[in-house]
């Protein structure tokens, strides 16, 4: 079994979301497609989330509205 890479590796947050999209509907190496399991838009809200993922998991206080920065504490 191959281990599955993590969203946060620079590989991936470097991706084009087309390319994303493309390895979803169609598959990749031992991926299995989810084309039939995923409308387009479920795939765009996939990779969204996963965006937001990425993004939260390398954020910095500088990512937070001045105006919340005292509530994270």
């Amino acid at each position: 079994m191959v281990a599955t890479p993590t969203y946060h590796d620079d590989r991936l947050r470097a991706m084009a979301e087309g390319e994303i999209f493309n390895t979803i509907t169609h598959g990749k190496n031992t991926m299995l497609s989810y084309a039939d399991k995923l409308s387009p838009d479920e795939r765009w809200a996939v990779i969204a989330y996963v965006r937001a993922l990425q993004r939260a998991h390398h954020a910095t206080l500088d990512d937070v509205p001045p105006e919340h920065r005292g509530d994270l504490k």
